[in-house]
């Protein structure tokens, strides 16, 4: 499911709004997994399978960087 202009406009006006309202960043650091939730939500497919493989790729490097310390 490919996301429209319009649901870009919309994740990226509420990252600004992180900025500009104090409350929305006060409601962000209260409970920030909701505010991960609905970036992430907001990504497009392809934007989620970038951020996966990044994530997967730091795992690899964090458990060899763990290996080479023993």
């Amino acid at each position: 499911m490919a996301t429209t202009p319009i649901e870009t406009a919309h994740s990226q006006n509420k990252i600004k709004e992180l900025f500009s309202d104090p409350t929305a960043l006060l409601n962000a650091v209260k409970n920030p997994s909701q505010l991960g939730l609905d970036l992430y939500n907001s990504l497009s497919p392809r934007n989620k399978q970038y951020l996966v493989i990044a994530g997967g790729v730091g795992l690899i490097i964090y458990g060899l960087t763990l290996n080479k310390k023993k």
